[in-house]
């Protein structure tokens, strides 16, 4: 077959041309899907980490566009119809791939890069030029059969022709070039797509507008001697099938590799983000796998466990024990190794519960470790070395105040009994004073010494009072010796309760209160001490009547039947002074008042209430306070009906 660029013959001779149009679709579809494998390879490219792996992607992506733009070429010879049979020369139609596999490697490279500006264009034009070669290379395979076959080719459709293939490949790169750097999965595979279906119409439209510069023309009879011809009609199948096959799997491959690659990612990423969680512990952390091997372990563990030699994974734990044992590093196990190793061993292999290990330098460490079912063990060592040592500290600072608490609890319980077993020595010289005092009263009024009983009135007033805070004094002591005893009786309540009013009677008038007692008819015996009975009462109505001036003090007696036994309850409520918060928390301390003005201002010792108290305990009942200040104070006390021994 002869070819010749055209030579100014009448189109009009030359043979008429037809397409077969499912040969075109197909032809089409061929090198979009070639485009599209061949893209996608060139991601593959991109993300390669080592030059052997570059270099197999850049093959496999070539051969296969190269591939696909050689078998769109050739299916699309194949829908070309002409009036005459033709064949295809062998060794030209291999050549005809050599450029366009050529020019796809190039491209695939140049498109790789981080970096390719004006390369595109380069790579755009060898693209262009290299399917161009290909396919007038392809052309020169092109033979008659029973006559010879003439092409002849109009030089401005086929620099057309060039320009088209090398245009649309361009734009199909940039495309391309410019999805890659945004990185958006939904975006990245349309515009792949598209760049794909750009790219396979510059093919296409490069073969097509090709074919539009070429004109047929048959030649003489005599046909050309050919020594190898393809045959037509396996030709379809063999190519649409080996070249779909070959996109199809650089498509899956790919893919599997691009998840393969994005799995490894994120599994180093997994890693790396374990790795710098465990070493941001600040305690030691290990794990231990089935076989108790070390699997992984930070900083800390290694400081911790310094035994002298490199702890890396793979290593026993048997083994790291026996260097941190041999080693001095744990002084619980210092003269007896072997028997500390065997109980280690069995107690790491069963762990239950924290335990604490003596290091070397005084250092103690809390060991916490949990078998993981089907994983192995994890291990967490914490210096807990401060905290040991305030610990023991504090053992000691309790030891020593317990003995202080002894030796003070062993004084003041003989102080306590001192005063106890002084209160006759104590009250004998004051009842003496006393009675003394009183007698020598009576006389100097009957003598008419004004003067002396004056005297003797103050000697007697101040006895008296001494008295009482002696006594209230001995009471308390008393009660805190274990020596004060219930004396129990029947008492016929209401006589009680006239002779306190009578004796705080004075206490009421010199502050001009008024007393209202309350207390029903029908009121059955109490059996109780009648002593402390009175004391309580006279203490809380004296308190009453001492700060409460020109008001009302109300004293009531009421039965509360309750299921097991009868309650009998004293209320003393008042209109004096009243207390804060704060003064109701300590009023039945010792030694206390509201605060140190009372004291001067109303006297007394600050125990009456303490007693008080005291005396209700015994008595198996209970006090209870409502105050406020300026408003008056309400005393309530419980006591049982029945008081038993």
């Amino acid at each position: 077959m002869n070819h010749y660029f055209y030579d100014g013959r009448n189109p009009g001779d030359a043979l008429e041309t037809r397409y077969d149009a499912g040969l075109v679709v197909l032809s089409i579809a061929i090198v979009i899907l070639a485009s599209y494998a061949a893209l996608s390879v060139a991601g593959r490219i991109r993300a390669a980490d080592s030059g052997t792996k570059r270099r197999s992607w850049l093959l496999a992506g070539s051969l296969t566009m190269g591939g696909g733009v050689w078998a769109m070429h050739f299916i699309a010879m194949l829908a070309l119809k002409l009036p005459m049979a033709v064949s295809y020369d062998v060794s030209i139609t291999i050549l005809s791939t050599v450029p366009v596999v050529f020019s796809s490697y190039v491209m695939l490279e140049v498109i790789s890069r981080p970096k390719i500006s004006q390369l595109i264009l380069l790579a755009s034009g060898l693209m262009g030029l290299g399917i161009g070669a290909m396919h007038y290379i392809g052309m020169a395979a092109m033979q008659g059969l029973s006559r010879r076959l003439i092409m002849m080719f109009d030089p401005g459709l086929v620099a057309l022709s060039v320009l088209t293939a090398v245009v649309l490949s361009s734009v199909a790169l940039s495309i391309d070039f410019i999805v890659e750097r945004n990185k958006k999965a939904r975006s990245m595979l349309w515009s792949k797509i598209g760049a794909a279906f750009v790219m396979g119409f510059a093919v296409s439209g490069m073969h097509y507008s090709g074919m539009a510069a070429t004109y047929f023309f048959a030649g003489d009879a005599s046909p050309a001697v050919t020594h190898s011809v393809l045959n037509t009609s396996a030709l379809v199948f063999w190519v649409s099938f080996t070249s779909v096959l070959i996109a199809s799997l650089a498509i899956f491959i790919t893919i599997v590799d691009s998840r393969i690659q994005q799995a490894t990612l994120e599994e180093a990423v997994s890693r790396f983000r374990m790795r710098e969680a465990i070493e941001s512990i600040p305690d030691g952390f290990c794990l231990f796998d089935m076989e108790d091997r070390l699997v992984e372990c930070n900083q800390r563990y290694r400081e911790i466990m310094n035994v002298g030699v490199p702890i890396v994974p793979g290593m026993t734990f048997e083994s790291i024990m026996r260097c941190a044992a041999r080693a001095g590093l744990i002084l619980d196990a210092e003269d007896c190794e072997e028997e500390w190793l065997a109980e280690r061993l069995t107690r790491h292999r069963t762990p239950r519960e924290n335990f604490v290990e003596h290091f070397k330098g005084d250092r103690w460490m809390r060991v916490s470790e949990r078998r993981v079912w089907n994983t192995g063990t994890v291990a967490i060592r914490t210096d807990i070395t401060e905290l040991k040592q305030t610990e023991i500290e504090l053992s000691k600072a309790i030891a020593e105040a317990q003995k202080a608490r002894a030796v003070a609890e062993e004084a003041n319980s003989a102080k306590s009994a001192f005063l106890a077993n002084m209160s006759h020595e104590l009250r004998t010289p004051m009842n003496a004073i006393i009675g003394y005092s009183e007698m020598m009263l009576e006389e100097a009024r009957e003598s008419g010494q004004e003067q002396a009983a004056g005297d003797l009135l103050k000697i007697h007033s101040s006895a008296v009072h001494l008295l009482a805070i002696i006594n209230e004094i001995l009471d308390l002591s008393k009660i805190e010796a274990g020596k004060m005893e219930l004396c129990l009786e029947e008492i016929h309540l209401p006589s009680v309760i006239d002779e306190v009013a009578n004796t705080v009677k004075p206490i009421i008038v010199k502050n001009a209160n008024t007393l209202f007692i309350d207390c029903p008819d029908g009121i059955p015996a109490v059996k109780t001490d009648s002593i402390k009975l009175r004391q309580i009462l006279l203490n809380l109505l004296s308190n009453a009547g001492k700060f409460t001036h020109a008001g009302e003090i109300n004293f009531s007696v009421t039965l509360d039947d309750a299921p097991e036994h009868g309650w009998i309850v004293f209320a003393v409520q008042d209109t004096g002074i009243g207390m804060s918060r704060d003064q109701v928390d300590k009023v039945f301390a010792a030694f206390t008042q509201a605060d140190n003005s009372t004291t001067r201002k109303y006297g007394g010792t600050g125990l009456g209430l303490t007693i008080t108290r005291k005396f209700c305990e015994m008595m198996g009942g209970t006090i209870a306070i409502d105050s406020e200040p300026g408003q008056g104070s309400l005393f309530v006390v419980r006591l049982p009906l029945t008081l038993s021994c």
